[in-house]
Formats: C-alpha cells, structure tokens, sequence
C-alpha cells in the first residue's frame, strides 16, 4: 500500500506551537493534506500522553486511530475528497545538551515507541534525568549514546533517528555544536542508527554527497509547529501500514519509496550570514571573510550547504531514491493572489481547492494539470507546473531568516493575468542553479600522511605533576605536617599524592595507612584517585592491602562495631549512664531532629532553641570524654538532653555524637583498631582539617600517641563554615600546641580561578595576595540588583540560555540570545547556581524548569528523610533486624505519618536476592508510586547506594545512616547545579551564580544569631567555587519561610573594589520582524 507520512511534529504542549495541536485537529489536517500516517510528536509530556490515551485507540499492531466519539466530533469538517482515516504512530522529540570532548554539543532526536507500555517504561527513565512536564521538547543534559541505550532498554524496537542533522545549533552534524562523525556521537551504539532527517535547509542531493551516509537511509518530516504546517515534508512508503512495516523500511530502506522535500533553500539556515546586520554569504564568502561579519566583526552562522560542503567527499551525488521539492498550496495561492498565506481570501480559496481536487499533496505532486486549470485555474496550473519541474525562482534563506521561493518574476503575474498566455521567458532551471550551489561548495579533501610523533620522555605519575609547594608537602618524612590548601591550589592532588607516595616509596605499607575527610563522596574520589595513581607505578598488587580511606563517622562506626563483636564494649561512666544497645544502628539526621524536638517539647522548652538544643548535646557528651566543662549555656538543656538520650536508648541507636565520643573513648582505652595484632597506623592523612571538631581533634591526636604515628593534615582555616555542626576553626590555629615541631606548608598557587575571581574573594576578607592565579583567562564579577525573588530567579535562568547559546530555536528567533555571541562552550554541567538558605531554592527551581533547563537540587536534606527512601529504610530495618521492638515501632511511625498501610512480615523471612529486588520488592508491597519527580530521583539515587554497598543489606543500612545530605552526588547527566554554598564546598564550576547577596542573607540573621567571619568565610567560598565567570545578585523584596528579607545588597559587597565589578546587562527580546509586502501592479 502507498501512502505519504509525516513522523515529525508537535502537540501544543511545546514551546513556540499552535494551542489548536489536540489529537482531532491534527487528524483533521493530516486528511487536508493527505498523510495516512503521523507522528503524535511530544510523546515525553505526561499532559499530552494523557490526552493521546484518552483519545487514540490501536488500530493496528503499534499504530493508533481517533476513538469513534471523537472521529465524528469534526466529520462535517472534513473535505469530501479527502476522507481518507488518520493513523498515529507513537513518537516525539527530545533535545540533548551536553559537553562532550570539550565542546557544548545539542543534538535533537526523533524517537518512535511501538506501544504505550514501552512509552511508559522510556519515560520512567528519563524522569530521573529531566522533567518531562516543562516541554514537550524536553531538554535533557543526557549524551545521546545513553539516550539511545535508554530507548533500547526500554524497548528493543525502539527507533532513534538524529532530526534535521544539519541545523547549525541543534543537530548532528550542525556547524555550531555538532560531530564530525556519526561515530562521535553514538559510539559503540553507532549500528543502531539506520536512518536520518536531512531537515528543512537540505535535500537528498546534499547529503548523498557524503559517501559515509550511503548505509544510512535518508526521511523527512515537517517538524510543523502548527496544524497547517503539516506535511511540507513527507515520506513516501509503500508498505502495510503497521509499527513494525514502517520502522522496518525506515531501516532497511525496503518499502521506502522516496520524500517529499522543502525547497532546501527556502530553509532558515541554508545559506551563511549574520542577519542582525543583513549579511548573507555563499560559502565562498564565508571563507574569504574569515567566517567573521565585515560589518560587526562577530562570528558568522555557518548555514548548512557551508557545512554539507566541508563534510563532503563528493562532487555529484549517489542518489538511490526519488524526491520531490514543492512548495505549501498556501504559498502559490498567497504568490497567486498577492496576499498574506494566512489570509482569509488565501484560506477560502485553499479549502476550496482541496475540497474540489482532494487532498494538499495530492494536488502539489499528482493532480492532473487540466483538471487543475478547470477547478484553480490558469495561473494555479501554471504555478504547479513550474514547481514540478523545479523552475523556480529562490531568495535563500539564512541565520534565521527563511527564504522564499517563487514561481513568477517581477510583473510577470500581470503580464498573465492581462493576456492570459505567456511570453515571458522562464526563469534558470532550479537544476543549473542547484549545480552551481553544489559545484561551489564541496571541497576536494586534501590528504596528508600523519605525521608519527616521538615518544614523549616517561614522566613520574606521582611527583611530576607537582609544583615545588606540593613536592615538600608530599615527600616529607620527618614527622608532622600542616599543609594550608587555598581553594584551586590542588588539596586533594596533594594528598592522594601524599599517600601514593609513602606506599610507593617502602615508607608504609597500605595496611598502615589511615586517610579521613568528612563526605562519602570525598572518601571515594580519594580512593578511586590513589587506585590510579598506584595502577600508573605498576602497583596494582598493593589492592590486595588497600589503604584505609573513609569518613569519620564510618571509621568510628567500624571501630565501635570491632569491639562490641568482641564484648569490648564501651563504659559510659557519665551522668546519663545507659547500657549500651546490643545491636549498634546510626539515626538517621532526620530522626534525631524530630527526637530532639520531642525531647524540647516534653520539657516545655520551645522549638525555637532546637539550633541550640543540637550544639548542647555535642557540648555535654564531648565534655564528658574530655574531661572539661561544658559550656553555661548547655546546662539550661540538661532535662531535655536526658530525655533526648533516653529516646535514643529506647531506639537502641546512637547518634553522630555518640559515634564520635565512644571511638574516642575506645582509643582512651587502648582498644585495638586493626583485626591483626602487628598491623597499626603509622601515618595518619586528615582531609579538610579545619571542619574538625573538639573530639575529632583529639582522636587524631589520641591515634597518633597511640601508635607514634605521624600526621599529615591539610585544609584551609579561609574555608571554614562549618561552625553549625561544631567545626572549630582553632583546631587548625593549635595544630602545632598538640602536634610539636610540625612542619608548615603553604600552597599558594590557584589552579582554578581567574585573578579577579581571586581578587574578588580575599577583598570579603579583607586579604590581599594570599592565592596567585595561573589561569589566563580574566574577566569581572557582575552584578545583579533585582526587584523581587521571583524576578531574580527569572535573570538567572535567561543568562543560562544566554550562557548555553539557546537551549532552542526560539531562543535565538526570540532575539533573547544572540547568534553571534561565543557562549556555546558552557554545558548546563559548567553552571552552578549557589544560595545561602535551602528554601531559596524553590523560586529558582521554577523559574529554570518554566525554561525547559535542566537542574539538580543537591545537599538540601539526607537522602534517608526523602519520600519514599524514609518508608524504605524503616523497612529494611524491620526486616533486617526483625526482633528488634524499637525498629518496629520505627516503621509503623513512618508507616503512620506517610499514610502507608503496613507490611507484616513472614516470620523467619530472611531475603535472599539482590538489593536492588528488595528495594523493588518493598516498593510494589507498600503499594508506592513516586510520581514526583524529587521522590523518583530519591529512590534512584537509593539504588545507586545499593550498588555501592556491595548487595549487602547491613552495609547499605550504615551507608544510608552515615549520610547527611552532603554526599549527594548528581545523576550521570548534564544539568545546572542549584545548591546551597554549604553543600557546594570542594566543587567547582565554570560558572557560579550566587543569589540573595543581600542584608539580612549573607550575613544571615534569620535564626537571630550571627557570625559574621563565618559568614564573610562562607561568601568567600562561594566565589571561589568558579572558574572564570561570578554572577553576584540581590533582590529588594524576598520572602522566606514568612519572612520578609531584602533591603539592599550585602555590606559585605562594599569590600569588592568596584574596579572588578561589571552591571550584569539583561537582554530582552528583539521585536518580531515585520514581513515584507508583495506589492501589486498599481499599489
């Protein structure tokens, strides 16, 4: 069967498209126009999968029909000539932008799906990644290999096809953020791609120049934003029309006869140029003008027949299938009767014409011309004669701006209309001007044998990278060190150097190694770093005794947990004596706060002072193991502090306090930390030195007595913010009062920053030339002022458009991002954007998924307190420990407050399978769905923590406990960071917004207590957290939590010497272009 398709469209709900896009219009306009098949576009918008549920029934096996109530809602508007039923075929668009190999790439893809239930499944997997909801053109930070192995796991008949490959801005091989190479692109997954669309601006010819796309077929389809749009390119099948037929031909070529093309150079990029100063060039010009505009100097938009031309290998191409160019019925008639398309006149004609001779592309490509002579007349016949023979008349189109193609020449309408018959000569075949096109821009490809490079000298992996500050801190061997680490200046370089070396060099063995740092994520980058670092010296068999690298909480835990296995449990001789519980399990952060808000209420102290309640309880137990007095302030807590520590005893759980205090005084003890009796710590490596509090101060000094080990500390007294969880920075300050004759190290080259970032950060400070860049890009801090929260959030997510170089078409048609400007080296990964207070976060989220830009929240609370990780983990507790009453009555608690019925579990039931089951398991029990995107992305990230547990129950109880909402790290993906400055310490981006720089935010006075170094500590690292570009902003009016903030910028921002500083300029959209007028004879 024959039968025209158009696989590639929209439904209103995305950006820049006709609100009349619902499933009865657009079936209703595929009969206009004479498409059997189309695409239902848009298939990730859960609002518009919805709707095609409603209304589409299947049809055939993977294509689908209007339901009969709804098919008869519209059947008196259908032509008689053009009944004909409508089938969908499930597909839709997805844009992926992401850095790749150094470059900003964005590529959109065209994706086909048999069925709802495996739409379902890809969709599932890609609300981890995105929000589905903001577009139905998602924009996803994902490579499009993965995209491809998503739609592959999702279901193996799945089709991805790269869209209008050569776009210049979002396409395959596009002259601005394209590949080369299909192989660049999809890498290993390359053979899954069988087919491409050349898109508006090419046609087959362009792209049978390239011999490397001869095994790939070539479709086309309208990408039609409206209704009308439908069609303008097709394709041509001549197969049943079923799922696996059509996708079939698509990748075989078997039953794909051939396209229906646009007039390439009617296109909005075929030609190059600069549109703002109405430059437009042949490729020829392009390059003798140096690809730059000669009247702005601004990089010119290589349009496509520029790029066709350089990628080609071809003089003339290898066509194996037909083609035909036409043009919109609506335009000849608008040509014909010298009035707009859209035009009421043009309009009732059209639907006369299409009503009397059938449908649109019946008539542009098979009607006969007597019969169109007799229903539209001479100049309507004459018109389709000339286009089927490609005598037309072209404007080119370029950067933006479509051309126009025409039928008749200046006054020759006139001259037809007057004398009914033709004298005027016919304008150059298409076909000459077409060769010519193609004769100037192929190149011939010149060939040169590479050249062999010599083999670069071996380097030491260890020690050549280190500059002379570095070397003396990582070959040091004479004891104590203290290494002051500036932000950029290589921490963590210097440190996992450190202990490759000492391993390296005979002076430890990896067993007598003990590395600590304060996050998950840092234990494990510095693992995975020294791993290296020994496999590159041939040291790989040292893996088989493997350094001890870890938090401090985990090294506590596990030291605890040695001795109670063998009764050597600790002897709390305190004023709160309890037994200590017989299985050890960590609460969770979350639980400890509603804990010590119950233990407040209960004593009738308010939950106001719960920030103080928490610095209390830190103070009464680590005066207890250090024999010194607690703080006067504590003492007003002692009633709830025992009430608090009953809870806990109840639960039989301990807390981070707890953790501390008990290893601390194990090691009073003299308790063993090693399984083996002759393997003990000789060096001692403490990562982020000035977080360190009371306790964990003095268990490094208690680990390093106990055993004469030495001690190698590094951290950044500057950097020190962590003052609400008892961090003390006089720790750093006294290292050489508890570690005698320790050596000093400085680093003070900066890696990462540019001299103003630099600059900027001391002037907080109040210091000057502590760090010195070695970057050579420079550039100044802008600044923001804004009237509101709301309209803050809005600049930001414009400057990341403007940053990106658009994230779509409309961006750049909008005039909201310039062609020209050179900002398509950042991905959405470069680009952070930081704040002082969690609920901030919640204005910035809107406004960036109102744009279709990806983000991740991070480090807002512990994974454990999120929906439905909580329900899980309480479950995995019961289950994992099912005699214990305390966790019982943990689960039906959470059970209660979700509103979640309880599991009763099977006695003796002990699971057997993968955690990844388990979890799976306990979720379909419960009966949760998480819809949410924030509780999908939970249990995904819960699942990440199984993997990283080994499959091992008990561990991922520990790992879940341990962690407290600083150890999130993002999914695989490109997406703009949004977090608070806190959780932003030791991460770096390119890019770093910093929101709320105004009184009463930083510094911050919303809890009533301030400490204002802190404060100027914690800007100082948020700024130091970019590389080359600081966005500082303030709103005049904001309200958090029911507070009203905002009274102008930061004091802090009048240290910044206004010589750094820049207005940031805010662009805003370019006025629509007026058309231009056909002007009749005697206007």
């Amino acid at each position: 069967m024959r039968f025209l398709a158009d696989l590639h469209i929209h439904s209103r709900y995305s950006r820049a498209t006709a609100r009349d896009l619902t499933p009865e219009n657009l079936s209703l306009w595929a009969k206009k126009k004479g498409l059997a098949v189309i695409g239902t576009g848009d298939f990730t918008h859960p609002g518009w999968v919805s709707e095609l549920k409603e209304k589409l029934v299947e049809k055939e096996v993977g294509i689908y029909q209007l339901t009969p109530s709804f098919e008869a809602a519209f059947k008196n508007l259908i032509p008689h000539a053009s009944e004909k039923p409508t089938r969908f075929i499930l597909t839709g668009e997805i844009s992926c932008i992401y850095k790749k190999d150094g470059r900003t790439r964005k590529i959109h893809h065209l994706l086909l799906m048999p069925s709802f239930e495996s739409l379902d499944r890809f969709n599932r997997s890609l609300t981890r990644i995105g929000n589905l909801a903001s577009d139905g053109r998602p924009i996803l930070g994902l490579d499009s290999r993965d995209l491809l192995e998503l739609a592959l796991e999702a279901e193996e008949s799945s089709l991805l096809i790269p869209a209008h490959i050569w776009t210049p801005w979002f396409s395959l091989f596009g002259s601005k953020s394209g590949f080369e190479t299909l192989e660049e692109c999809f890498g290993d997954l390359t053979s899954h791609v069988k087919a491409l669309e050349t898109g508006l601006s090419s046609d087959p010819p362009m792209n049978r120049l390239l011999s490397c796309l001869d095994h790939l077929n070539l479709i086309s389809n309208s990408d039609a934003h409206s209704t009308s749009k439908l069609g303008r390119e097709a394709n041509i099948f001549d197969t049943e029309i079923s799922y696996s037929a059509i996708t079939r031909a698509i990748k075989t070529g078997e039953g794909l006869e051939g396209t229906v093309e646009f007039f390439p150079e009617e296109g909005k990029y075929h030609l190059d140029g600069h549109r703002k100063c109405n430059v437009k060039y042949e490729p020829f010009q392009t390059e003798a003008a140096g690809e730059k505009c000669p009247v702005c100097g601004r990089p010119l938009t290589v349009g496509v027949l520029n790029r066709v031309g350089k990628l080609s290998d071809r003089h003339r191409p290898v066509m194996t299938r037909d083609f035909f160019s036409v043009i919109p019925l609506a335009e000849i008639l608008s040509e014909i009767m010298q009035c707009g398309a859209t035009s009421r006149k043009v309009t009732e004609e059209y639907e006369r014409v299409i009503t009397l001779l059938g449908p649109e592309l019946d008539v542009l490509l098979f009607a006969p011309t007597e019969q169109i002579k007799e229903t539209g007349g001479p100049l309507l016949a004459e018109a389709l004669s000339r286009m089927r023979r490609n005598e037309v008349l072209k404007n080119e189109g370029y950067d933006g701006e479509y051309g126009t193609i025409r039928l008749f020449g200046k006054n020759e309408l006139q001259t037809i209309k007057g004398q009914e018959a033709l004298f005027s000569p016919a304008p150059t075949s298409s076909k000459q001007l077409r060769k010519t096109n193609m004769d100037r821009a192929p190149r011939a490809l010149e060939w040169k044998a590479p050249q062999v490079p010599r083999e670069p000298p071996q380097k030491d992996p260890i020690l050549s990278p280190l500059n002379p500050e570095q070397m003396e801190a990582v070959t040091y061997n004479s004891g104590h060190i203290l290494v002051t680490a500036g932000p950029g200046t290589g921490k963590t370089l210097t440190l996992t150097h450190r202990i490759a070396f000492l391993i390296r060099s005979g002076m430890a063995k990896p067993s007598e190694i003990i590395a600590l740092t304060f996050t998950r994520k840092a234990a494990k980058e510095m693992q995975e770093r020294v791993a290296s670092l020994l496999a590159s010296c041939g040291l790989n068999s040292v893996r088989t005794s493997t350094p001890s690298i870890g938090t401090f909480h985990s090294f506590c835990l596990d030291l605890i947990k040695r001795n109670e296995q063998e009764g050597l449990a600790t002897h709390r001789a305190s004023s709160y004596q309890e037994e200590v519980a017989s299985v050890l399990t960590l609460c969770p952060e979350w639980e400890i706060q509603r804990i010590a808000r119950e233990s407040l209420s209960a004593c009738g102290q308010g939950a106001r002072s719960v920030h103080a309640f928490f610095r209390a309880i830190a103070d009464l137990k680590r005066a207890d193991v250090l024999a010194s007095p607690a703080k006067s302030t504590s003492h007003q807590f002692l009633a709830p502090f025992r009430a608090y520590q009953q809870a806990l005893s109840e639960l039989q759980m301990r807390d981070y306090d707890d953790l501390e205090v008990d290893a601390l005084r194990l090691l009073s003890y003299g308790r063993k930390i090693s399984e083996s009796q002759n393997e003990y710590p000789r060096w001692i490596l403490v990562d982020e030195y000035q977080d360190s509090n009371k306790t964990q101060a003095e268990l490094i000094r208690r680990l390093s007595e106990n055993y004469s080990a030495s001690v190698f500390a590094i951290g950044d007294p500057d950097q020190a913010i962590y003052g609400f969880r008892g961090a003390d920075p006089d720790n750093f300050a006294f290292f050489s009062d508890y570690f005698p004759k320790a050596k000093l190290v400085t680093l003070k080259r900066n890696y990462r920053s540019t001299k103003t970032i630099i600059e900027t950060a001391e002037s907080v400070l109040g210091k000057r030339n502590c760090l010195f860049s070695e970057s050579k890009e420079d550039g100044p801090i802008f600044l923001a002022g804004c009237n509101s929260d709301s309209a803050e959030a809005e600049m930001v997510a414009e400057e990341i458009e403007r940053l990106i170089g658009g994230i779509s078409h409309f961006s750049l048609d909008s005039g909201r991002v310039s062609v020209s400007e050179d900002t398509s080296s950042y991905g959405f990964g470069d680009i952070a954007v930081l704040f002082r207070l969690n609920a901030m976060g919640d204005a910035l989220g809107e406004a960036l998924e109102k744009a279709s830009i990806p983000f991740a929240r991070s480090g807002e609370k512990p994974l454990v307190s999120r929906y439905p990780v909580n329900l899980l983990w309480a479950y995995m507790l019961r289950v994992q420990y099912p005699e214990n009453p305390s966790y019982r009555k943990v689960y039906e608690e959470t059970c209660s407050r979700e509103g979640i019925s309880e599991v009763h579990l099977v006695p003796g039931f002990m699971p057997s399978s993968g955690l990844d089951s388990i979890i799976d398991e306990a979720v379909s029990l419960h009966g949760l769905e998480p819809t949410e995107k924030n509780s999908k992305e939970a249990l995904s990230l819960l699942k990440d923590y199984a993997k990283d547990s080994g499959g091992n129950m008990k561990g991922l109880l520990d790992a879940l406990s341990l962690e407290r909402g600083l150890d999130h790290g993002l999914l695989k993906v490109d997406r703009v960071s949004l977090m608070s400055i806190h959780s932003a310490k030791g991460l770096e981006w390119p890019v770093v917004f910093i929101v709320g720089c105004e009184e009463g935010l930083i510094p911050c006075t919303v809890f009533q207590e301030i400490n204002e170094e802190e404060e100027r500590r914690l800007l100082y690292v948020g700024i130091t957290r970019a590389r080359t570009r600081v966005v500082l902003s303030w709103s005049r009016y904001r309200k958090i939590a029911g507070l009203k903030t905002g009274n102008g910028p930061s004091p802090f921002l009048s240290a910044i010497p206004s010589r750094l500083c820049e207005r940031l300029k805010t662009r805003k959209a370019l006025p629509k272009p007026r058309k231009p007028v056909q002007m009749g004879l005697f206007s």
